[in-house]
């Protein structure tokens, strides 16, 4: 038997593997999200408690962040490996399903290609080992925005219907999303009429989707009127986040750190409610941050340009997570700093201090920390290469088709979210796990752009076959 990767069973074995393997490497990580699990489960608690008539009334104390969904994975699979499990077959599935989409539907050429670019995908496979609920509504996300192209290929209210439903679980996981899923109606609208297709397209019946999405929200904006009086269906840490974000920049002039407990914040909030144990994320709180935010822009523009330079430099340095192999351990590591020193020195190419390191510690390393410090270095390169191909890619692009034969609906679709995500990174806050998300519309812009610029004539003979 010929081994190939044009075989979809020995591709998706392949791909099972590698994610079982993965899985294998981070499972003793303590979760990344641990403080917010615990929130997680508190919104597992009500919602039993709401299936028992009211009961115990356990959900007196909580808040309007994070926002409850992943409460539901928690209320049902209560147990970490279940939960673990249940994210990764979610991530398996969304790739099966894109590459379904690539080979059956678009028909690439280069199936070799896109499926070796699947199968070196370790940013996102480690992105799915953490008890987070990024994890899930990536996943969502993935599927939700392929039903969109099935209808942008087909135009069947179907997928519509089922893009709807998983854009709104999504929303009800990561509220982050709700902004750009509102606005996709609008961007197909004005992609369909720059490729002359709107005539093809009922303009009313696209809006399907943001309906249904509203509609799963609905739950959440009820609850959230009962919390703070007003009905809203995101969650509260928008000025939080914009806030310490501006503590990225280091050594910056308005002595912001990067850190959830930033001491200015915890200050101007107590002084301006004069409450010590108010949260950050409290709907009030979070009004007075944005302000703040605002504010402090706008009397010092000039610093603020230099904070978005540090990201957009941050992104380019670090644009994937690439999971916490070694940090993050249920036990205490030996070396755990030289380890990260380690990586660090020899991620920048730096061996001189990577030879001091293993000089200071006279290589006194277990063999499982070297694998770990080896896997993380492998998979940051990863990430970094291909995000540098992307952005190639779309020089070369536009370069060679600039105007409308650039913008094909999928490939502009899929910039939308790209763009969408880099922006919240560059203006907002710089967490590699936000990009990460999206990493699997990396992946589809890349064979896409890959096909249309360079094997578009072979695509064309297959086409008149």
């Amino acid at each position: 038997m010929k081994i190939s990767l044009n075989n979809d069973y020995l591709f998706y074995s392949f791909l099972f593997l590698l994610i079982c393997l993965c899985s294998l490497i981070s499972y003793e990580n303590i979760s990344f999200d641990l403080y917010f699990n615990y929130k997680y489960i508190e919104y597992s608690r009500f919602f039993r408690d709401l299936m028992n008539g009211y009961k115990n009334r356990t959900y007196e104390n909580l808040g309007t962040f994070p926002i409850w969904g992943y409460g539901v994975v928690h209320l049902f699979l209560k147990n970490k490996l279940y939960i673990l499990i249940f994210q990764q077959l979610l991530c398996l599935i969304s790739i099966i399903k894109i590459d379904q989409f690539l080979v059956k539907i678009k028909k690439i050429t280069s199936v070799k290609f896109s499926r070796t670019l699947m199968l070196l995908a370790l940013p996102c496979f480690f992105f799915h080992t953490q008890m987070w609920p990024k994890s899930v509504s990536s996943s969502l996300l993935i599927l939700g925005i392929l039903q969109l192209f099935y209808f942008m290929e087909y135009k069947k209210t179907s997928n519509l219907i089922y893009s709807g439903i998983l854009m709104g679980l999504v929303c009800n996981l990561r509220s982050d999303y709700l902004f750009v899923i509102f606005s996709l109606p609008f961007f197909i609208i004005i992609f369909e009429y720059l490729n002359k297709n709107l005539t093809k397209l009922n303009c009313l019946k696209i809006f399907i989707m943001p309906f249904i999405v509203f509609l799963f929200l609905c739950p959440w904006g009820f609850y959230t009127f009962s919390k703070t009086n007003h009905f809203f269906l995101n969650s509260t840490n928008t000025g939080h986040t914009f806030f310490i974000g501006l503590g990225q920049l280091p050594n910056n002039a308005w002595g912001i750190t990067p850190m959830d407990d930033d001491k200015l914040m915890a200050e101007m909030i107590k002084k301006q409610f004069n409450d010590e144990n108010i949260s950050t994320v409290d709907f009030k709180a979070n009004k007075f941050l944005l302000n703040e935010f605002r504010k402090l822009v706008i009397l010092n523009p000039s610093e603020w340009i230099k904070k978005c330079f540090f990201s957009l430099r941050l992104i380019f340095l670090d644009p994937f997570y690439v999971g916490n192999v070694a940090n993050f351990q249920k036990n205490e590591v030996s070396n755990i700093d030289e380890i990260r020193s380690l990586e660090k020195y020899v991620y920048n190419f730096d061996f001189k201090s990577a030879t001091e390191i293993i000089i200071k510690t006279k290589w006194s390393f277990s063999v499982k920390e070297i694998f770990q410090m080896i896997i993380t270095i492998l998979t940051k390169i990863i990430g970094v290469f291909t995000f540098i191909f992307f952005l190639a890619l779309t020089i070369i692009r536009l370069s060679k088709y600039a105007g409308t034969k650039f913008l094909c609906p999928i490939i502009s679709l899929s910039y939308l979210l790209i763009i969408y995500q880099i922006s919240i990174s560059l203006f907002a806050f710089h967490m590699p796990v936000y990009n990460t998300s999206i990493y699997l519309i990396y992946l589809i812009s890349i064979v896409l752009l890959f096909e249309k610029t360079f094997l578009s004539n072979n695509i064309q003979l297959l086409k008149n076959k």
